[in-house]
Formats: structure tokens, C-alpha cells, sequence
């Protein structure tokens, strides 16, 4: 059991819109008394091209709220990547994000300042295009505007996290919600295989900067979202 005094982890949750983040998020606060984080709003970013400090600053406030609710809990759960940038503006590069090096040079600095880190495990929820669709269909309390721009992001996104796992095996879970009555469960069982220390987040940022270097079209990774 875990001293009031201590650090828990914190699990960062991704996937595709409608692939079920907030439900996970909501069963891993009631059943296992996880401090929820959800995403930061604040306000419309600067367009693509001029973006990138803002939101290292603002997903540097994210990874403190997130160490933060960790203080003293069993665990926290980030509704969201701190280092989205890279594997967003990689998929929709042709709106002009800015590349991986421009990122990796921020990110870099903030890390150095010790004002961002890697989450200590990922949660990356994947579902068929089809799955996708008859969730959003059936939930109508949210709208979901960009939802059929985000199923772009089935393959790449997928892709970017195994690279990433391939650093890190440990942390990072990539797990199908076909059956989304084990997902409480198996993310219990990530957190219990985590390493004890925590992550080399300039390790990971060098190892991510490098793989999208390598690997700049992310169409090559496009899926069939049926």
C-alpha cells in the first residue's frame, strides 16, 4: 500500500476520439481511487507554424498538475499526452505543424528545466474504424466535431507508440477496448510491472525525435478504418 508520503505514477491515457479515454478514466478514479487530470483548456492555440512554445508551456503545466495529484495517491490518470506535439503535428503535417526538431528543442529545454517529464506508463486505447463510429453514434452527449479528421490518426498513432514502447517496454500498454471490461484490470497489471524508477524523459524525447526523423510520412502507417 502506498505511504501518504509517496509518489504514485502517473498513467497517461491516449487513443482515437470515441475509443473510450473519459470511461476508462472515470472507472480507474471510482474503482481504484486514481486522481483524475483532464486536459487543459485554455483558450484557442496560435494557428500551426506558431504554436509550439505555447503548448510546451501549457503541456508543462499539464505534467506538473499530473505530478501533483500523484502526491500521496495510489496513482494519477492524464487524460492526454504532454508530448502530443510530436505525433500530432506528424499526422497532420500538411497543416503546417512544426516538425520534430523544432519540438525537440523545446521540449528538450523544459525537461532540462525540470519543468516536464514522460508519464510513467502509457495507456494507448485502440479500437477498428468501425468500433469508432458505432461508440460515437451511440453516445449523444458529446459532438465530437473532428472525429472523422481524427481517425487519420489510427495507424500513425499506433505506430508512434510502438516505436516508443520499443524503448521503454514497460511503459507502454497498448491495449484493444474490444472487450473494455478487462481494461481496469490489465491497467492494474502495467502499473504493477513498472520499473521503480522514473522515466529518462531525455532518453525517450531523443529516441521519439529520432524514429520520426526516421520515419517522416506518416501516411506510410495509414489503416484501414473500416
Amino acid at each position: 500500500m502506498l505511504r501518504h508520503d509517496q509518489q504514485g505514477p502517473v498513467v497517461c491515457l491516449e487513443g482515437p476520439s470515441a475509443v473510450g479515454k473519459t470511461t476508462l478514466l472515470d472507472a480507474l478514479a471510482r474503482e481504484c481511487g486514481a486522481m483524475a487530470v483532464p486536459e487543459l483548456s485554455a483558450g484557442p492555440p496560435p494557428p500551426p507554424g506558431a504554436s509550439a512554445a505555447w503548448f510546451v508551456e501549457r503541456h508543462a503545466e499539464l505534467s506538473r498538475r499530473a505530478r501533483d495529484a500523484a502526491a500521496g495517491a495510489p496513482f494519477a490518470v492524464l487524460d492526454g499526452d504532454p508530448f502530443k506535439g510530436f505525433w500530432y503535428g506528424w499526422i497532420y503535417a500538411d497543416e503546417g505543424w512544426e516538425d520534430a526538431d523544432a519540438l525537440a528543442a523545446l521540449h528538450r529545454r523544459a525537461i532540462e528545466a525540470g519543468a516536464l517529464a514522460f508519464p510513467d506508463l502509457y495507456v494507448v486505447l485502440t479500437a477498428t474504424g468501425a468500433q469508432l463510429r458505432e461508440r460515437r453514434a451511440s453516445d449523444a452527449t458529446r459532438g465530437r466535431r473532428s472525429f472523422e479528421k481524427h481517425l487519420r490518426m489510427l495507424g500513425p498513432q499506433r505506430a508512434y507508440f510502438a516505436a516508443l514502447r520499443e524503448a521503454a517496454p514497460s511503459r507502454v500498454a497498448i491495449l484493444d477496448t474490444g472487450d473494455r471490461s478487462s481494461l481496469v484490470p490489465r491497467v492494474l497489471e502495467a502499473i504493477r510491472h513498472l520499473p521503480p524508477a522514473p522515466p529518462d524523459s531525455l532518453a525517450l524525447l531523443d529516441h521519439v525525435t529520432g524514429w520520426l526523423r526516421a520515419h517522416p510520412n506518416a501516411g506510410d502507417f495509414a489503416m484501414d478504418d473500416r
